[in-house]
Formats: C-alpha cells, sequence, structure tokens
C-alpha cells in the first residue's frame, strides 16, 4: 500500500524515479522466480518514470510503456513550503539554478495557505496506533522526515481523504474517513506540537455535525467529505441540534472525563441507529431501522480523558437517542454534560513562502523550466509550452549534447531491459507484474513468493481475533484468480466488500477500470477448467450441509460467524457470503486440504478418507452455503445483546404484533429457513415476505403502546390484496371475508380457517427452499361452497406461479385446492 508515498517522492518529478532504477530493474530481474517478473518490473519502472515523456517509442511499445499522469505543480508551494521546494529541487536536478525554478513555480502557483491548527487531544497517539496498525509502515516505515517543515495539517489530511486529486498517478483510495485522516495527519506532524503545551481552553459540552442525507438502511453511513447542514457545540448528546426530522445523520465528539478506573458500560437507546466510540474503538452497534431499544457494550478504561464518538441515524418515523454510562461506584445515568468536554491542541504551521523574488530571478527560473523539459511532465500557466518527445529510445541514458536525463543513471540499460520486455500484446504475466509493482500492491501482498509485508511492519499489526498471522495480514495473492469468484474480486478491489472485518490493514480502494484490470489478470493466470462447477441443489444437501456447519457436525461455528450471528469461539470469516465470495472447486479442495494449501493455516483439517463421502459433504456445505445469509442457520451460534430478537433456527417463530402498516392483529410467521411472512389477521390477507433475520420483539414487549415492528431482514415484498369472492352468494356479503381462527401442522405452520361470505378455506403459507432462494407456497383449500380465488402473475414485487405457469384467476369447489408459489 502507498499510503502517503506523494510524501516521499517528488511534487515536481521530471522523471519519477530516484537515479538509478536501471540498478533496481537489473537486480530484480537475477532474483524474480515468477513468470514476467523481470519484464514487469521494467515496464513499471519506466512508466513510473515518464520515460515516454522524452523519449520516442513504436506504436506498440508506446501503448505498453505509456506514463503515469503527472503530478500537477499548481499546489506544490503548499507541499512544499519555504525553503523545502528549492532543496527538493537540487536534489532532484542536481543543478545550481534550483532557487530560481523554485521563485518561477511560486510565482505561477497560487499563494500557500497554510494555517495552524486545534486538533483533539490524544489524535497523535491514536494517528500513530494508526499508522501501524493499516500497514502504513510496509511501505513507509516509522514516518516521514522533514515533512513537518513543508506543509499542514489541513493539507495532509486533505491529500489522505482525496489522494488522487492531488496525485493523479496514485490509481487508488485509502479508504480513510475524515477522523483516521485527521489523526494520521497529526501523527506525520507531530513536529509541529507547540512546545508550550499550548491548547485551545477546555469546553464542556460536544461538537456537533447535522447531515441531511437519505437514510435507506441500516449501515453506518460514509459522511467523509460531506458539509453539515449545522455545526455548533451542544451541553450533551441531544438530537433536539438536528435540523428535520426524518433522514439525517448526527455527529457528536469530544472528550469523556471519566471520573474512576476500572470497567465502564456505555448503552445508546435509538429510533433509529447509534453507534459509540471510546478511543476510536467502537463500543456499542444499535444497528436497525426499528423502534427505540437499547444495546450496550463494555470496556476497560484509566481515569482521565478519552475520546468520545457517537453517531446516530433517523431514517422516517419516530425519533430518540439515549446514551447512557455506569462503572465503578457508578449506577446507570445519562452522560452528564459535567463528564463531556472539548479541548484542543495546538499545531504550528510552517512559513509558506520563499521570500520575494526579483522579476530576474523569475525569468531565469522560467528558462530553466525549459531547460529541464519540465513542461514534458508538468503544466503550468504562463510557463514555456512542453517540448515534444523526440529522443530515440536508444539515447535514453543521455543523446551525447548534454541532455543527459537529470536522474536515470543508467539509462541505456533501462531502455534495453524494457525493450526486450515489451511484447505486443504483452502477456498477462509481464502486464500483472508491471501492475503489482507499479500499484505498490507487493508491499503488502505476496504471490507467487515475491513481495509481502516486512517482518518489522508485520510485526506492528493488530490482532484483533486468535487467528494466528491469518487474523493480521493482508492474503497472498498467490491463485487468487482461482480462488475468488470474478464478480466478489472485482467488488473487494474496489472496495465495496470486505471478508476479513478482523485484519485492521487497510486496502486502498482501486478504481473500476483498475479493478477490472486485474481481475481479468488474476483470472487468465490462475483460471482452471471446472472452477465455477457448482454441484447440484436439493434440500436434503442443504440441511446436510447446515448440520455439518453446526455445533453438531464438523464445528465451523466455533470459529465462522454466519450473518449477524457470532461464532462461539474467534470471530472468523463468515460463512454467509462464503457461496458469493470463493469458486465452487477452490470451495472443496479448501474444505479437504487446507493444510496442505495454505501450510501454517489455523482452518483444520476435518476430511481424512479423500473419498466420495468426503467430497458429498464438501458439496453439501457448498449448497447450503449457496442460500447465503437466508441459509437455514446451524446449530451453535450465539447472539449478544439481542434478547429479544427473535430467532427461528429448529422450528417456526409466531409472534402477534402491530406492524407498520398494516393491523393491530398481525402474525408474524418466522422460518428456520430463513423465509418469512406477516399475515394480517384483521383483514384476512397475507401482507409481507422476507428474507434473511426475523424480527425484534422489544417494540412489542418493552416498547410505549403504539410502537410498530419492521422485518429486520432484507428483499421485503409487500404484497397486494387478493379478495376473495363466494361464487354462490349474492350481493355485497359475497367478498365478505374473515378469519375465523388457525390450526397448526406438525411441524409448526399456522394455518389460518377463513370465511368468504358463507364459504370457508383454509390458508397455509410455508417457505420452502430452491436453488436461488426461499420462496412461499400458499396452499388454499376450499371446505365449503365455492370461492373465486382472483390470482394474478404478480403480486407487488413477487411473481405468482401455479406449477410452472404464470397464475391466472381460478375457482375451488369444496375439496379442491391450489398451491401459488410466491417468488421475490
Amino acid at each position: 500500500m502507498r499510503l502517503v508515498s506523494w510524501l516521499l517522492c517528488s511534487l515536481l518529478p521530471a522523471c519519477g524515479h530516484d537515479g538509478s532504477l536501471g540498478a533496481v530493474v537489473a537486480a530484480a530481474a537475477q532474483s524474480a522466480t515468477a513468470p514476467g517478473a523481470a519484464a514487469g518490473e521494467a515496464l513499471a519502472a519506466v512508466q513510473q518514470g515518464r520515460c515516454l515523456r522524452c523519449h520516442e517509442a513504436s506504436g506498440g511499445e508506446a501503448l505498453a510503456l505509456s506514463p503515469l499522469p503527472a503530478v500537477p505543480l499548481l499546489q506544490a508551494p503548499a507541499f512544499r513550503a519555504g525553503p523545502a521546494l528549492a532543496e527538493f529541487l537540487r536534489r532532484h536536478h542536481g543543478g545550481g539554478d534550483s532557487e530560481a525554478l523554485a521563485a518561477f513555480v511560486r510565482a505561477v502557483a497560487p499563494a500557500a495557505a497554510l494555517a495552524d491548527a486545534a486538533i483533539a487531544p490524544g489524535a497523535v497517539d491514536r494517528g500513530a496506533e494508526a499508522w501501524r496498525h493499516l500497514a502504513c509502515t510496509a511501505c513507509h516505515g516509522d514516518g516521514i522526515d522533514g515533512l513537518a517543515a513543508r506543509t499542514d495539517h489541513a493539507h495532509v489530511a486533505a491529500f489522505l481523504t482525496a489522494p488522487a486529486a492531488r496525485r493523479p498517478d496514485l490509481a487508488h483510495d485509502f479508504a480513510l474517513d475524515q477522523d483516521e485522516a485527521s489523526a494520521l495527519a497529526a501523527f506525520l506532524l507531530r513536529a509541529q506540537l507547540r512546545d508550550d503545551g499550548a491548547a485551545t481552553a477546555a469546553r464542556q459540552g460536544l461538537a456537533f455535525e447535522c447531515f441531511e442525507l437519505q437514510i435507506k438502511t441500516k449501515a453506518l453511513p460514509d459522511l467523509t467529505g460531506r458539509t453539515p447542514a449545522r455545526s455548533g457545540t451542544t451541553p450533551t448528546v441531544d438530537i433536539g441540534v438536528r435540523t428535520r426530522d426524518d433522514h439525517f445523520a448526527l455527529r457528536f465528539t469530544g472528550q469523556l472525563l471519566v471520573p474512576r478506573s476500572g470497567e465502564w458500560t456505555f448503552t445508546c437507546g435509538s429510533d433509529d441507529c447509534s453507534w459509540l466510540w471510546i478511543d476510536d474503538r467502537m463500543v456499542v452497534r444499535n444497528e436497525a431501522l426499528a423502534p427505540h431499544r437499547r444495546k450496550s457494550g463494555t470496556v476497560q478504561l484509566d481515569a482521565g480523558a478519552h475520546a468520545l464518538r457517537v453517531v446516530y441515524t433517523e431514517a422516517a418515523g419516530d425519533q430518540s437517542l439515549e446514551v447512557l454510562w455506569a462503572g465503578p461506584d457508578q449506577p446507570e445515568a445519562p452522560l452528564p454534560a459535567a463528564a463531556l468536554a472539548t479541548r484542543a491542541v495546538a499545531f504550528a504551521a510552517p512559513a509558506a513562502g520563499g521570500g520575494d523574488a526579483s522579476a530576474a530571478v523569475v525569468g531565469a527560473g522560467r528558462a530553466a523550466y525549459a531547460q529541464h523539459r519540465c513542461g514534458a511532465c508538468h503544466d503550468l500557466p504562463d510557463a514555456p509550452a512542453p517540448l515534444s518527445a523526440s529522443k530515440r529510445w536508444a539515447l535514453l541514458g543521455g543523446d551525447g549534447s548534454g541532455g543527459q536525463c537529470p536522474e536515470c543513471k543508467d539509462g541505456a540499460a533501462l531502455a534495453q531491459r524494457a525493450r526486450s520486455a515489451v511484447q505486443v500484446p504483452l502477456p498477462p504475466a509481464v502486464e500483472l507484474a508491471a501492475a503489482l509493482e507499479r500499484n505498490g500492491c507487493l508491499h503488502c501482498h505476496s504471490r507467487d513468493g515475491r513481495g509481502g509485508m516486512a517482518p518489522a511492519a508485520r510485526a506492528q499489526l493488530a490482532e484483533v481475533e486468535d487467528l494466528g498471522d491469518e487474523g493480521r495480514s493482508p492474503p497472498d495473492l498467490t491463485r487468487v484468480g482461482h480462488r475468488l469468484r470474478t464478480a466478489w474480486l472485482e467488488r473487494a478491489l474496489r472496495g465495496d466488500v470486505h471478508a476479513r472485518p478482523y485484519v485492521r490493514a487497510r486496502m486502498p480502494h482501486l478504481p473500476p477500470d483498475l479493478a477490472a484490470r486485474f481481475v481479468r489478470l488474476f483470472v487468465a493466470l490462475d483460471g482452471q477448467p471446472g472452477d465455477d462447477d457448482e454441484p447440484p441443489f436439493s434440500s436434503a444437501a442443504v440441511e446436510r450441509g447446515r448440520a455439518l456447519a453446526g455445533s453438531t457436525g464438523r464445528n465451523c461455528v466455533t470459529c465462522h460467524s454466519f450473518a449477524e450471528r457470532r461464532a462461539m469461539g474467534p470471530q472468523g470469516m463468515d460463512l454467509a457470503v462464503q457461496h458469493q465470495r470463493l469458486r465452487p472447486a477452490w470451495f472443496r479442495d479448501w474444505l479437504l486440504h487446507p493444510t496442505t494449501l495454505r501450510p501454517g493455516t489455523r482452518m483444520p483439517a476435518a476430511w481424512f478418507r479423500g473419498d466420495e463421502q468426503d467430497r458429498a459433504d464438501a458439496d453439501a456445505l457448498r449448497v447450503w452455503s449457496s442460500l447465503g445469509r437466508d441459509a437455514p442457520v446451524p446449530a451453535g451460534l450465539r447472539r449478544d445483546g439481542d434478547a429479544l430478537v427473535l430467532d427461528p433456527v429448529d422450528r417456526p417463530i409466531l409472534h402477534g404484533a402491530f406492524l407498520r402498516g398494516l393491523s393491530p392483529r398481525c402474525l408474524c410467521v418466522g422460518s428456520p429457513l430463513r423465509g418469512h411472512y406477516a399475515y394480517d389477521v384483521e383483514h384476512a390477507r397475507l401482507a409481507w415476505l422476507w428474507r434473511g433475520a426475523f424480527v425484534d420483539a422489544a417494540g412489542t414487549w418493552t416498547g410505549r403502546a403504539g410502537q410498530l415492528l419492521s422485518p429486520l431482514g432484507g428483499d421485503q415484498v409487500v404484497l397486494d390484496d387478493l379478495p376473495f369472492v363466494d361464487v354462490e352468494a349474492a350481493g355485497a356479503h359475497a367478498a365478505e371475508r374473515r378469519c375465523t381462527g388457525q390450526l397448526r401442522t406438525d411441524d409448526g405452520y399456522p394455518v389460518f380457517l377463513l370465511r368468504v361470505g358463507g364459504a370457508t378455506l383454509e390458508d397455509e403459507p410455508r417457505p420452502q427452499l430452491r436453488a436461488d432462494g426461499v420462496e412461499l407456497v400458499r396452499t388454499l383449500r376450499c371446505t365449503h361452497g365455492r370461492v373465486r380465488v382472483p390470482l394474478q402473475p404478480q403480486s407487488g414485487r413477487a411473481q405468482l406461479f401455479v406449477g410452472d405457469a404464470p397464475a391466472v384467476p381460478c375457482e375451488l369447489r369444496e375439496g379442491e385446492s391450489v398451491a401459488v408459489v410466491y417468488r421475490w
């Protein structure tokens, strides 16, 4: 990961390399073991060095060796303040005109606006921890010498949150939020701390920001870069500072003054979602678009000030938020204003300018800009036009007329190696090796024995779960195109999905085009015939896989979580995402041969015979996992702090409640198959379908009167009414219907008894499994009279079928029935 590589290299690189790339590439050629490694490194060196800005190449070579985008110079004075710009130019060009060139850049670039900063206390320590745990040390060691003399906190933090805006040659983003970027910038600029310890006066209360945005899910919103609709300070956590009643987020930040050392429990109660962090550690996660309920977390704290952050989101309906604490000799109570403070530490920015320069000095710098061909890579207003590329490849090391490249001391050797590497089109192995080198991937990842994190950097990574090195380090990329599904791999490179929440080392987010390119290369090099051959789906295989995953089978739940349920031991990779993540062939091989495929893994070998039964077991787990978060829950998982969340595991759960948008007399039916429905008993109609998690009963059992329940899971469908008609009755009474009672099947599902006019029906909805997820089969049986059933091919977003045909209206006589399949 090239987390702050702009700080280590030049903002004015006529050539982006460091003067010894020829030797570097030659050494790499002798040591590389992977196919295409040496050639790929040579190509990367030429691209990073931007050699083709000055040197001509043929069409195919030019395409393969296209230079990276140049660094813009307009902001150079802000990042190289004072004498730093001229000092860099002296190292970069080795000439005596660096002062004049720096004067010219300052004359045409906007004046640097460097400012002192007031940062929350503890930011330097939090930044130092993030520097280690996010794996910044893999590229940059323990920090960046001299940075504090060159720029200020605002510019560093802004770069970290949006690097491509200032370094277009960096093709990824570091995925840092504003708080993380501020803390990292404070650590990098710690030399700017005021020696006298001066800080702004402590003020009671918290800083708040209110953001107006659409809240559609229970997920923590990304507030990075958003401008708050309102901000200020508040004596305590109070949603009265909001700017509207629906679709907003609040963020409170400040210090929590802990009176005594010991174990402290924090509780967030909210409608809808709330989160609480102490010293950047999440302590409470209360996620649900649901009525007011509480969640708690406990943490060991020393007496004194600790960083506090609370985020709250509201979608629609009622809104509420409370934050409470309890600790040694402190009964549970709301956070008092006396325990909350905002206080900032002062950072002193360096002087921005390099002094006024005479017109003659600026003119000399303008001439130097042309002489050194700066315009070949960089564009400045009122600067000499860039020279066209005119030197041949053979003259990369110098043309014998004083035109020596200012950086590359072994250009001829580099050109020779790059020319020999280029084939048109590029072989995938060479193209991938160049991309890995150019994007810094091998600082953290290894592939085919190359790269990997240095032992000193690896030792500083955080261990969140007891999973060994796999629980701390970025994964090996060897055979990754054989292991991971194409869609998942591309989304992971873009930063859209994460399978290892316990690894704190941060994977930069790649832009879509680069992510797609990496995936194409990985699959081309690693893919094997049969990678995507899935085992056949059957309900029996689903049940067998569920049993194997549980505590009475192969005990996968000891180390693996499933959806929102926690494992019994370390919280390893979520079983619910493995089908969409792993290719079928690797899934089976990994289950049967984990220690062979990855020596040293904590994943135990659980199958030893190597026969067809072992393969059948692996395939059953694959089929079960194909249902994802909607798969039947294996035995042995646990929930923390969700005592009122109803969780059907072995039998259906029936919960009567007042449902949002329906009547006070509703029945929620939760199935172990992870497909659920709601029946409006008062109006005798099937009303909702959904998958995944069932319901949180807190609104029914502990909430105030009138609280309404909503499904916890996803894929919710609101169904249209199905107005049954008594064919033999006349007038308005023909369509009257009501629920007169219920029966229960042997396995616990309800059968609703309906009266339609003078006729009677039995209505039995029950989920069943199919290959692409659970569906609902609704059996309607006429027990007296004749009933018209006005079926249609669609109800809400659900598709209705009878057999394999789209549903159409029908009539049922006494003793007849129809099985209607709802798919969504």
